[in-house]
């Protein structure tokens, strides 16, 4: 029972991912993306692989020292969206480059992205503390605007903490003030720039303005750029807060698909999109993206994103494993009703062969009485045919006797009448007028028999062996022979019934049907192929 319930919940999360993936085509690409994930995460360690192989062995030679914290930096960067705790090591690591290096201004730089990681992980205390460190005095115009930012993330960060708090419109209004810092010290039209000027345009109820440069913005990025995943997430948020949740979830879809096209591990939109989800019901493709965004925010190392996922894994996974026991149940229920139809179908199909097995056997029945009534009619119309000529010989043949027997009786009371008993005598004693008589019966016979057997003496022929075939003389039309034969194909097999039919002794007779089984092709059913020659139809 257990395997059968894990074979159907399986079935259930297939057909959930194949349904799910027509829902729509922002979907389809992301769970096309998703489906490659594991292949990204390995392309992009490979690549990283290759930076770290152009490290430097450790040196105290500045030369070296330079290449390194420059390769340091490409880490860094790789890193930023990537694993937290390893772009971290490059960070500490440039921060004692720069300052063997005696470089404060990048010991400045080493420290922000350093603290820009520690806010990352949502290591707030950490960060602040080591924020108040770096030298704001002896900034350049870039670091104070990284530095208001790492300010605003931190803000940001403790805002999304605290939501539903007191403390969260505190951080709003901080983080709003950081962010018209950033867009008044940063370059008119730069990236930075148009950032913060749309979140700052949110802030004081924009909305509209900010989403049109955003989204004029967006058009010069592409998918799998951070840059274009903070916009596309910035912009859903926009949506949603002007109530249009279609756009809202697109937007989603495209900054997640983003997120993992460029294994940007540091992420909220698919954590968010699953929220969504989840809230509309559609509870597998939920419960898959928030699986994804729990293990991303894992190899990322990052508390809030934890923390948030961790108030909202519960709901769904209960919510899940509530919807795939209702529809495994349904399941069950149909495949009991499914496995009822099939026996009662498996039944039908053995009732169906039974009577098909059945129907055969009537037909072979019928057919075979039909092939005996056949062949039986055959054979009445050839007796019938037999009958009628062989009656017809017979009233000529009798026809005939009679008037020679009147023309000998007139002829014998003549020579009575006259005395000449001599002539009489020597007419009663010759044999002449029974040669006659038998020449006359073979002649009749002769004609009857090959009238209705016309191919008789070609039919056997083909039975006897090569050179041993029979060919009657020119003024017969059949031989001893054949006669025999043609009497057996009229069913009289009787030696004796033969002999005395052909003026013969039996053991003529008996010879002859030796003789002629001993030159047949098939010696044993000889006399039956005789009886099977065909009749003229």
């Amino acid at each position: 029972m257990m395997k059968l319930r894990g074979i159907i919940l399986l079935f259930l999360a297939l057909c959930g991912t194949v349904l799910g993936t027509c829902a729509n085509d922002y979907y389809g690409h992301l769970d096309e993306l998703i489906s490659r994930h594991d292949a990204l995460v390995a392309s992009k360690k490979a690549a990283i692989a290759k930076v770290k192989n152009t490290l430097p062995a450790p040196s105290t030679n500045p030369a070296v020292l330079n290449k390194e914290y420059d390769i340091n930096n490409t880490l860094y960067r790789e890193y930023l969206e990537f694993q937290n705790d390893s772009a971290q090591k490059y960070a500490r690591r440039n921060i004692d480059i720069a300052k063997q290096l005696g470089d404060s201004s990048r010991v400045t730089d080493s420290r922000l992205n350093l603290t820009h990681l520690l806010n990352k992980a949502y290591l707030l205390d950490e960060a602040e503390a080591l924020v108040h460190h770096i030298d704001t005095m002896s900034m350049n115009k870039k670091q104070k605007l990284f530095y208001y930012k790492i300010l605003s993330d931190m803000c940001m960060f403790r805002m999304e903490f605290n939501q539903g708090s007191n403390y969260e419109k505190f951080y709003q209004q901080q983080l709003t003030d950081y962010r018209l810092k950033i867009s008044t010290l940063s370059e008119p039209g730069s990236e930075r720039n148009k950032l913060y000027q749309a979140s700052y345009l949110n802030d004081t109820g924009h909305t509209q303005e900010a989403i049109t440069l955003l989204e004029d913005m967006l058009k010069g990025y592409r998918s799998g750029d951070r840059t274009y995943s903070v916009i596309t997430s910035t912009l859903a948020f926009y949506y949603s807060l002007l109530g249009d949740h279609e756009k809202q979830r697109q937007l989603l879809a495209m900054s997640a698909a983003s997120d993992i096209e460029g294994c940007i591990m540091e992420n909220s939109a698919l954590r968010q999109l699953a929220d969504l989800l989840f809230d509309e019901g559609d509870i597998d493709r939920a419960y898959r993206y928030i699986n994804i965004s729990v293990a991303d925010a894992n190899f990322y190392g990052t508390r809030l994103r934890n923390v948030q996922a961790s108030q909202l894994v519960p709901r769904i996974i209960n919510a899940y494993q509530d919807e795939q026991e209702k529809n495994y149940r349904h399941m069950l229920g149909f495949i009991i009703a499914l496995s009822v139809l099939a026996l009662l179908l498996v039944a039908g199909i053995i009732a169906l062969a039974m009577l098909y097995k059945r129907y055969r056997r009537l037909s072979e029945s019928r057919q075979r009485i039909n092939d005996q009534l056949e062949s039986t009619n055959q054979k009445l119309q050839e007796r019938d045919k037999i009958k009628e000529q062989y009656l017809g010989r017979f009233l000529t043949f009798s026809s005939s006797l009679i008037d020679k027997n009147e023309a000998q009786r007139k002829a014998m009371n003549r020579l009575a009448m006259e005395d000449r008993l001599k002539e009489l005598k020597s007419q009663l004693k010759s044999p002449h007028f029974d040669y006659e008589n038998a020449t006359l019966f073979y002649q009749n016979f002769d004609s009857a028999f090959l009238n209705i057997y016309p191919n008789f003496i070609e039919a056997v022929n083909s039975l006897l062996e090569q050179g041993q075939q029979i060919e009657p003389k020119e003024d017969e039309q059949l031989t001893r022979e054949l006669r025999i034969l043609a009497l057996l194909r009229l069913g009289i097999t009787d030696n004796k019934e033969i002999a005395s039919i052909l003026r013969a002794s039996i053991a003529t007779v008996y010879t002859y049907r030796s003789r002629l089984k001993a030159r047949a092709k098939s010696k044993a059913t000889f006399e039956d192929d005789i009886k099977r020659i065909q009749a003229l139809s």
